[in-house]
């Protein structure tokens, strides 16, 4: 069954939907995440069916540019239907929430790549990565490249696969650092996605054996670490927004959407689920039970606050309302969205506390949410101490960086 099918879809590929139009097309989705999530934890890879219709609700084009087609969404747009596809299946949102990121990432390349990538349409399906041991060396007209990169979140339904690395000469000394753009046809996929969470997203390994990548699929990544040029931001105010926020915000999402199923299945059992070597006949009848309930709720509408608050910000900025970020406003809302992450994960292990030891039951969707939220908060990108180090050097004053995408 379609989208179109499905009732009240709308979704019309010709059309720039609106924000509640495009969370009311992730919301019907839901259920159909739902049917395919434990497939999908056996699997190692979401459902060619949940595939399929992530890409007609037109999700994969939300930070795409107008001009090819794409819906240029704000981020609080893009953070509630990530939030909603979660609360079915993290990994789905997960996928929705690194792509979309990769495609904005994208759309900083020359005109000529844009044109192979989106051209023909604008749902480009993106993967991308920089981890793993890789190189790449200068050749007549681009560079050389090979390596290994390791959780390409996606990569089975990538078309192409972003990838960073740096660029050394002839003696073996780095000059630069690139991300290069390679269709997907060209790499070898290895199935090494084998974890305890967030299982779905089939975060594959990459390897690539000296293959050539022509100048106009490589950018300097030293150029953005300060912005992105001004031209750019100028014709696509999407492109007025920095890098690492843009990168972070979406992915949380998913560790809110995983939190609020959590509390709305320990709040739907507590009142008929009964409480073990008490003499209360349900959960719900326990003053510590309830107090359990609160905290976790409180903890996440924390977590929401200042994730929407984030979003706000940035919107304000492609809107023209704000002024471009500097590197101290910029470590505060990395502060801001990796503790966000945090309060969401204590909200989770709050409620796993709470319902008892049947939240492991492999039928129980709360040990995946459990599994699925921890996974998640693990990214590089959310490390929370790395975050606070960030804001706090920004706050004394000290100009040592730990990190370029500040």
């Amino acid at each position: 069954m379609t989208v179109a099918e499905r009732e009240g879809a709308g979704a019309n590929p010709s059309e720039r939907p609106d924000r509640a139009e495009l969370v009311k097309r992730a919301q019907r989705l839901q259920p159909l995440l739902r049917e395919h999530a434990s497939k999908a934890e056996v699997d190692s890879k979401v459902a060619d069916e949940v595939n399929a219709a992530l890409v007609e609700a037109g999700f994969f084009r939300l930070l795409v540019p107008r001009r090819f087609g794409g819906y240029e969404s704000d981020q609080a747009t893009l953070l509630e239907i990530v939030e909603t596809l979660a609360e079915a299946d993290g990994s789905a949102a997960w996928l929705v929430a690194i792509g979309t990121t990769a495609t904005w990432l994208a759309g900083l390349f020359p005109e000529q790549s844009l044109q192979e990538m989106l051209g023909a349409s604008p749902d480009l399906r993106l993967a991308g990565a920089s981890g793993g041991p890789h190189v790449a060396k200068p050749a007549p007209g681009g560079l050389r490249l090979s390596g290994r990169w390791t959780y390409l979140s996606g990569v089975d339904s990538a078309a192409w696969v972003l990838l960073g690395s740096p660029v050394v000469d002839d003696s073996g000394e780095t000059v630069s650092a690139v991300l290069t753009l390679v269709p997907t046809s060209e790499v070898t996929i290895e199935r090494t996605w084998q974890t305890i969470g967030m299982r779905g997203t089939g975060s594959d390994t990459v390897v690539v054996d000296n293959i050539f990548v022509p100048e106009h699929r490589t950018l300097c990544t030293e150029a953005l670490d300060n912005g992105i040029p001004t031209e750019l931001s100028a014709d696509v105010p999407m492109y007025k927004m920095p890098l690492a926020p843009v990168g972070t915000l979406p992915l949380f999402g998913t560790i809110l959407g995983l939190g609020t199923a959590a509390l709305k299945l320990v709040i739907e059992k507590a009142p008929t689920k009964a409480m073990v070597h008490t003499f209360f006949a349900r959960q719900s009848d326990s003053v510590g039970v309830q107090i359990q309930i609160g905290q976790a709720a409180m903890k996440l509408k924390v977590a929401r606050t200042l994730a929407y608050d984030i979003a706000a910000k940035l919107d304000k900025v492609t809107a023209g309302e704000s002024p471009v970020l500097d590197h101290d406003a910029r470590a505060e809302l990395r502060a801001q969205v990796c503790h966000a992450a945090q309060e969401a994960v204590e909200a989770i292990q709050i409620l796993l506390n709470a319902h008892g030891a049947g939240a492991f039951a492999e039928s129980n969707r709360l040990q995946q949410y459990w599994r699925d939220a921890n996974t998640a908060a693990r990214h590089a990108a959310l490390n929370a101490f790395v975050a606070y180090e960030v804001h706090g050097k920004a706050l004394l004053g000290v100009e040592e960086r730990i990190s370029a995408s500040t």
